[in-house]
């Protein structure tokens, strides 16, 4: 079979199948698109097809369709970033991030301190544990991190699906789920930054050339493109796209990594300019392009069931996430009158991990802080806690889930991201 062919009947099956699973009814109750994305590119991968066909599997991903294949998955993978960017509410943030302190900090802080322990363990417990070219404390910390992550759109997606999206428990979880996903990109800048060196002091000097960097998008490059808000949608997307590849390509040589500066790139764009951008790159990233990320996903994590190390890292992993999310951001929403159902469902809602978590362990896993059996582990970790996300809250707030949402305090509506 010839490398086209091969690889055309791949991108085949990663664009249309996943699309097709998720059009039944009772896949699409509990689980999002990016889910059934992420599991059918397990399913290709070796955890699934190489274990079934080996030889099939040899056949079809040759190192030209490989290569083809991560080609699609980094420019998928950054649009998207860009797009997850650009539905970043700066506005709703500073606004809401005093009255939500305590539960933004709760839903991080908690989360973050037993991810610290669980990596600790690991570090002990799972021979290669930590990456080829990691550190003790940067593995500890990266596994704090992947515990800390809360997905927002994927998280959006659900709230949507359920009809809780617009209510004002849903803007709630949007918020805090918000200042989550900043809180992540700014400690994983600090972790890449600071690992990328064996010399603590290069690492400062990279971090603080990084963070220039960013302020220079955001006094300087941010007003000039606000001067363009009226131009042709056309014009916006090519310099939108092209700001990223530069940011992103500057944050890869500053240690950064490429992510963290597409990321950027998007939460700085003007208000004005977000639309029209969301519009023409939102819908083909994530229907076309960022299955082809899930798949090269799945073609490094291997799911292994019967080994007693996987399972032990991945209930670790479960456990940590699941009692860090709901006690660190139930009990403080307690305190500030939310009812036990609120509470228990604005715990729920930022456990959810989809595709955001994902990102963050190819990004550790890329960068050499952790080994394959944990990377493998903390995927399936990302499913789980993604796919019980609606069920759970489901059951949290009953039949009468819509009404219930309007009893919460209030908080501004605020657009849906992603």
């Amino acid at each position: 079979m010839s490398t086209k062919v091969s690889l055309l009947g791949i991108s085949l099956a990663i664009v249309l199948l996943p699309w097709l699973l998720w059009r039944l009814a009772p896949v699409r109750w509990v689980a999002p698109l990016a889910v059934v994305q992420i599991l059918v590119g397990v399913a290709l991968g070796p955890s699934g097809l190489g274990q079934a066909a080996p030889e099939w599997h040899v056949q079809l991903f040759t190192r030209p369709v490989l290569a083809a294949l991560d080609g699609v998955a980094s420019l998928g993978v950054l649009l998207y970033v860009l797009v997850t960017g650009l539905h970043l509410n700066s506005a709703l943030l500073r606004r809401e991030a005093r009255r939500l302190g305590p539960l933004a900090l709760g839903s991080v802080a908690l989360p973050l301190l037993l991810g610290l322990g669980a990596g600790a363990w690991m570090l002990g417990a799972v021979p290669g544990a930590m990456g080829p070219l990691g550190s003790q404390p940067g593995f500890v910390v990266a596994v704090g991190i992947c515990v800390a992550v809360t997905a927002l759109p994927v998280l959006a997606a659900i709230l949507q699906e359920m009809g809780l999206l617009h209510g004002r428990l849903g803007q709630t979880g949007l918020a805090l789920a918000a200042l989550n996903d900043a809180a992540l990109w700014v400690m994983l800048a600090l972790l890449l930054a600071l690992a990328g060196t064996a010399d603590a002091t290069a690492g400062l000097l990279h971090l603080g050339a990084a963070a220039l960097w960013f302020a220079l998008l955001l006094g300087v490059v941010r007003p000039l493109l606000a001067r363009l808000a009226g131009a042709a949608e056309q014009a916006l997307l090519v310099l939108g796209v092209a700001l990223a590849l530069v940011s992103a390509a500057v944050s890869e040589a500053l240690g950064t990594g490429y992510l963290i500066g597409a990321f950027v790139a998007g939460a700085v764009m003007p208000a004005a300019c977000r639309a029209p951008l969301i519009a023409r790159l939102e819908v083909v990233t994530a229907t076309v392009l960022l299955p082809f990320f899930f798949m090269a996903t799945g073609l490094k994590a291997l799911i292994e069931p019967g080994s007693a190390s996987f399972l032990a890292v991945l209930l670790v992993a479960v456990a940590a996430t699941v009692a860090g999310k709901l006690l660190g951001t139930g009990l403080p929403a307690l305190a500030l009158g939310y009812g036990r159902a609120e509470s228990l469902a604005l715990g729920v809602m930022m456990q959810t991990k989809g595709l955001m978590e994902v990102v963050v362990l190819s990004v550790l896993h890329d960068a050499g802080l952790i080994g394959g059996q944990i990377f493998s582990a903390m995927v399936a970790m990302a499913v789980i806690c993604t796919v019980v996300t609606a069920p759970a809250l489901r059951w949290c707030l009953g039949p009468n889930d819509r009404q219930t949402d309007a009893a919460a305090p209030a908080v501004p509506a605020a657009p849906p991201p992603g």
